[in-house]
């Protein structure tokens, strides 16, 4: 990986960022112009170091770094939409995925036959959950974090070398990579999870934050207290969106990635590589967080 300049960080800096961080993205500066819009946002998505929004009329708007064209998604109608390293993926009205960026590893070249009904980006691979709810993934599968096992879930979430999905019964499953046990979750039934870099959180049925795997910098310590709607697990930091919607973050704080607004309420929230994004309950997209290839620059409109 090169050695990361846009956040003038340290060289101490970079190297905590480089351990610990889903994804740097590295080389020329080139960032997506963010033109007047003129609709507010059903759901946002924090990638590497760019970001995507899903407008109320199924357009894509995204911004940030698009070195390799990662923030210039096509002019189709989406349902969904996941930011990934430096590439994005979403899930066409059609049921049809299709990809955009970064492809070294495949991981911008879904099947073209199956339809489906969500997809999440990771570092260098991606996972989906088609129509008869089993789970496809492609790109690298060095780990085996792209070699879902047959079973049925309701969603899956990729991280940077590792899956975890819900399955039907409400049981997670994980696979890729487990050096710090971010791939074996707890027995206990969830909502949903959400992979991270090297760590994996989710909400239980009791919808409590249960987070697992790396916690050098408490990315993996949720707070016991509060109930949440949903979490997002994102480089080295976690965020969520509590019951009275609020947005609580926790872990790598270094550019404020983890200091949500405490004012807003939110629909949902998404944490990148280090920065977080949200919609509030107005549509209104927030950002916070390290802004060097001005992902966290949210477009007039949004």
């Amino acid at each position: 990986m090169k050695e990361c300049r846009g956040e003038r960080a340290s060289n101490e800096l970079v190297k905590l960022v480089r351990a610990t961080a889903v994804v740097l993205a590295c080389g020329a500066l080139m960032v997506a112009a963010p033109p007047a819009l003129g609709a507010k946002a059903k759901s946002v998505s924090a990638g590497g170091a760019h970001t995507c929004a899903l407008k109320a009329n199924d357009k894509l708007r995204c911004w940030g770094y698009d070195f390799y064209g990662q923030a210039s998604p096509p002019s189709a109608r989406f349902r969904s939409v996941s930011a990934g390293g430096n590439h994005t993926c979403g899930v066409r009205l059609s049921g049809k995925l299709h990809c955009w960026g970064f492809d070294g590893a495949g991981q911008a070249s879904p099947p073209q036959g199956p339809r489906f009904k969500s997809a999440s980006s990771g570092l260098d691979h991606t996972c989906g959950v088609r129509l008869n709810r089993k789970a496809g993934c492609w790109g690298l599968d060095f780990f085996g974090q792209a070699s879902p096992p047959g079973a049925s879930f309701s969603s899956v979430s990729v991280g940077s070398a590792h899956s975890c999905g819900v399955r039907r019964n409400r049981r997670a499953r994980c696979w890729g990579l487990d050096s710090d046990g971010q791939a074996s979750p707890p027995g206990a039934r969830f909502r949903s999870v959400s992979a991270g870099s090297y760590h994996t959180c989710g909400v239980r049925s009791n919808r409590k934050a249960r987070c697992w795997g790396l916690d050098n910098v408490d990315q993996a310590s949720a707070p016991s207290g509060p109930n949440f709607r949903s979490v997002s697990a994102g480089g080295s930091h976690t965020c969520g969106v509590r019951s009275n919607r609020k947005a609580r973050c926790w872990g790598l704080d270094i550019f404020d990635q983890a200091s949500a607004p405490s004012g807003p309420n939110f629909r949902s929230v998404s944490a990148g590589g280090l920065h977080t994004c949200g919609v509030r309950s107005t549509g209104k997209v927030r950002c916070w967080g390290a802004n060097g290839n001005s992902q966290t620059d949210v477009p007039p409109g949004l």
